[in-house]
């Protein structure tokens, strides 16, 4: 397969990896489960989704209805005021939403309403998927697919004033989406090679229950990101690096990334892969989202010190995270969705 054309959904279970410096992923979790409900209302959680495209909105829709399983719908238009549905589900128990979208409006039961919503995807990836977002009248979903289009974030104030630097200035991604609409606040990115942007909103904390905010989520990613990677760029113990997406490209600019890097501006890990050799493994976007880097980017200056020294294994002294032995971090549950 070519890089950047993979796309897959990973859910992962790694309990002996550490989350020290913030909270548990079972605490997270079920602030999640709290927060969406019964998908009713609308709440900012929600934007932590990965939307998809898809030609047969009403039958999955249907298949939920008669599964018992619980959505959000909403309505909403691009640019040119051509009218979008979709429909957002919780992978059960689990920090990941769904949002299936297509181009039409979709059936709604006796009393049951759609939410108004801002663009949920930028213009340009509407025009490119159009013939698969069309009405078509499909009895059931047999044989259908769904096209990925979006991986979606919230993002607090604070982290959204960062990723224009972080993701053009530092990745070298090309901004897709920058608008402000019903109070809501949307970038997007994409990356050189891929076809599916990364994008961000940004909501007032009303828009979300309970007191616990998306900037906290943030605080809890990063926390661990200091605790855990600051300073041990060799130690592969932070669990929230499984809240991550993946970018496989050979067009980025190694370069750019490398001295982004090296200012400091950023949490990154180090690796060394039997197939390419030492480079850069992770690095963590301002709202402590981790992204895989599969691009061939060589060792930062920390990670090249530590192994020109041959103080690879001492990159860890002083983190208990670093004295567990990975063999014994559990099974790991790796679930595909797609």
């Amino acid at each position: 397969m070519s890089p950047g054309n993979g796309f897959g959904l990973h859910l992962v279970s790694v309990p002996g990896h550490k989350t020290t410096g913030g909270d548990t992923v079972e605490s997270v979790e079920s602030k999640f489960i709290e927060k969406l409900g019964d998908m009713s209302a609308f709440d900012s959680f929600m934007d932590f989704n990965v939307v998809f495209a898809t030609s047969s909105l009403q039958s999955y829709k249907s298949a939920f209805d008669r599964d018992g399983v619980k959505y959000l719908l909403g309505t909403w238009s691009n640019t040119a005021g051509q009218q979008y549905s979709s429909l957002l589900v919780q992978v059960p128990g689990s920090q990941l939403l769904l949002e299936l979208v297509q181009k039409s409006s979709i059936e709604l039961a006796e009393g049951e309403v759609a939410v108004q919503m801002e663009q949920r995807v930028p213009d340009a990836v509407l025009n490119d998927q159009d013939s698969r977002m069309s009405n078509e009248a499909v009895s059931d979903t047999t044989g259908d697919y769904i096209v990925s289009l979006v991986v979606n974030r919230a993002a607090s104030s604070t982290a959204m004033s960062q990723l224009e630097d972080f993701y053009v200035g530092g990745m070298g991604t090309t901004m897709s989406h920058d608008a402000t609409e019903n109070g809501a606040t949307k970038k997007c990115f994409l990356w050189p090679g891929a076809s599916v942007h990364v994008c961000f909103t940004n909501r007032a904390d009303s828009e979300t229950s309970g007191s616990f905010k998306v900037g906290d989520l943030e605080d809890v990613l990063n926390g661990a990101h200091k605790a855990i990677i600051d300073g041990h760029p060799y130690c592969p113990m932070d669990r929230w690096f499984d809240n991550h997406y993946a970018i496989d490209s050979h067009s980025v600019s190694n370069t750019k990334i490398l001295s982004y890097i090296n200012s400091g501006k950023a949490f990154f890990t180090c690796g060394s892969n039997p197939m390419r050799g030492a480079g850069l493994s992770a690095v963590f976007d301002p709202t402590g989202l981790g992204i895989q880097m599969d691009t061939s980017t060589s060792l930062p200056n920390a990670c090249s010190s530590l192994m020109s020294s041959n103080n690879v294994s001492a990159a860890g002294p002083g983190n208990p995270a670093c004295t567990v032995d990975t063999s014994q971090c559990g099974s790991l549950d790796n679930t595909v969705l797609v």
